[in-house]
């Protein structure tokens, strides 16, 4: 019989230093795969929600998570709750063709604030989380490693807390920088911060930066993914705070009100080594107002204040335009004197989709086109069980903005309704305000339909 040679030990080495190679050239990233919500196929294998940011009844922000299946057929959902006492639930839903259901966090798991983790056998399926005061905050796919927002406070009367919740299966690290209008900080409590596998945390802003207005924030991530949210409280009125992911040289704030006892500010943040020059351009019907100016030192922020200004009548809602000579981060902030809601600006898309999650109807619900040229925009109802699809499409000038009810013939209110809006190009946008009084003072976003 004919023995075969042994390999040398110089082979097996240089074998097994190839293989480790290549090992080390495929192993999986810790950042969530970004499925999207309503751009997934209905026969998608599986989709992932994630929301964070809901307290107990003795936070600012007690509510619930609410999943709209926005297809024609089953959808089961295997949901996660967990709290920042590390404590975890995990049920399973079944969801029929456009229906909803809630999972309220407090009657799940023990615990002060809380995250939900959702996986979705299938596409088409969004989630809101939604307060019991109406503040609102869509559920995203997928993990960040960088990300900003602006106009955060902690005066007296105020709180504001970063909810973080790690989607991965490994510890995320992070840090927390913060921008002011007396410049930057860089607290040594907010570095190197840590937030384990499948868990949720709350970082409270005014620990380190204390009694301050419109604070800007950068989180960057050092090791792993994470979901943020921002969580404002300003005396009895609570808001969430998306913030971006990237900055920006221009934002679209198209339904800013300006009505007498409101207050409305753009906030913005400038996190670089430059000065930034910022306009704000206010176009309200039948008035002619002069461009806002604002200059923002390096590591800093700043305020345009659109209501109370006697440069900008009192006439309902303006559409806003801002433009940076660098890239900065903004916000949008209105109230009154009793208390203010932070919202954060609205990137453009291809579609979006809008579900009266508060069960009260909008007071606005526009769609503006932020291009130089026409968009065709597209709509189309989700029906409840038993109800009639409507499409129907409309022209968009450039720069301008339509009110919804307005052009499309499909609806006579948006109450208990869900739409979903198509442009033909990434260059539309869709904004939302709830109905209060003053008017225009709740401002929430639609969901990402891709």
């Amino acid at each position: 019989m004919t023995r075969r040679p042994r390999p040398s030990l110089l082979l097996v080495l240089a074998t097994l230093l190839v293989l480790a190679g290549l090992t080390s050239l495929v192993k999986s990233s810790n950042i969530a795969a970004h499925t999207g919500l309503l751009s997934s196929s209905p026969g998608a294998n599986s989709t992932a929600l994630y929301c964070t940011g809901l307290s107990g009844t003795s936070g600012g922000e007690p509510g619930h998570f609410t999943f709209l299946n926005t297809t024609g057929s089953t959808r089961k959902l295997n949901v996660q709750v967990v709290s920042d006492k590390h404590t975890t639930s995990l049920t399973s839903l079944t969801l029929g063709p456009h229906r909803a259901q809630a999972v309220v966090p407090e009657k799940e798991v023990t615990g002060n604030t809380f995250a939900v983790a959702v996986q979705v056998n299938g596409g088409g399926v969004v989630g809101e989380e939604v307060t019991k005061s109406s503040a609102e905050a869509p559920c995203v796919s997928s993990g960040v490693t960088n990300w900003y927002a602006s106009g955060f406070d902690t005066t007296v009367g105020s709180t504001a807390d970063l909810s973080i919740y790690n989607p991965t299966a490994t510890p995320a690290v992070f840090n927390i920088s913060a921008f002011s209008p007396s410049g930057y900080a860089a607290p040594a409590p907010f570095q190197g911060l840590a937030v384990g596998a499948h868990e949720q945390t709350e970082i409270n802003l005014g620990t380190q930066i204390v009694n301050t207005s419109n604070i800007g924030v950068r989180v960057r991530v050092l090791r792993g993914s994470i979901v943020v949210d921002g969580v404002q409280g300003s005396g009895s009125v609570a808001s969430f705070a998306q913030g971006q992911t990237t900055l920006a040289k221009s934002a679209w704030y198209p339904a800013v009100t300006t009505v007498n006892n409101a207050l409305a500010q753009i906030r913005v943040t400038n996190p670089s080594g430059v000065i930034v020059n910022v306009v704000a351009n206010v176009e309200i019907a039948n008035y002619t107002v002069a461009p806002q100016d604002l200059t923002v030192a390096p590591y800093a922020s700043g305020d345009i204040v659109i209501t109370p200004n006697s440069a900008i009548p009192a006439a309902g809602y303006a559409s806003v335009r801002v433009r940076a000579s660098a890239p900065v981060a903004t916000s949008l902030v209105t109230g009154t004197s009793s208390g203010t809601a932070l919202s954060s600006m609205v990137a453009p898309s291809d579609n979006f989709i809008i579900a009266d999650f508060a069960g009260k109807g909008f007071d606005v619900a526009d769609v503006t086109n932020t291009s130089k040229s026409s968009l065709k925009v597209t709509f189309t109802t989700i029906p409840g069980q038993g109800g009639q699809k409507a499409t129907g499409h409309v022209l968009v000038a450039a720069g301008a903005t339509q009110s919804i009810l307005g052009v499309f013939s499909g609806l006579s209110t948006l109450r208990a309704q869900t739409l979903l809006v198509t442009g033909s190009r990434s260059t539309l946008l869709v904004t939302l305000t709830l109905p209060t009084t003053p008017v225009g003072v709740s401002v929430v976003a639609p969901l990402d339909g891709g």
